[in-house]
């Protein structure tokens, strides 16, 4: 698959290969998509997590921040090299 990264994203991604952070334009692509990936799972918990306030289910707000920070330990721990 070959794919144009639109100009106005071009700069950023030349800085952050630059700047060591990726090797290359895939690399940063598949990091793109790593992201959205999280992000729609975190949607969907959010949103199971509204739909049980809207049943009358109680959440342990310390259970959320702890596996909040759970979550984003995880994040870091895949990043780092």
């Amino acid at each position: 698959m070959s794919i144009d990264i639109p100009a106005d994203f071009n700069p950023i991604v030349q800085k952050l290969i630059a700047d060591g952070r990726f090797r290359d334009e895939k690399e940063v692509i598949v990091e793109g998509l790593r992201l959205i990936v999280a992000r729609e799972s975190l949607y969907a918990d959010i949103q199971a997590g509204i739909k049980d306030l809207d049943a009358g289910n109680r959440i342990d707000a310390s259970e959320v921040y702890a596996e909040a920070r759970r979550r984003i330990q995880a994040l870091e721990d895949k990043q780092t090299p």
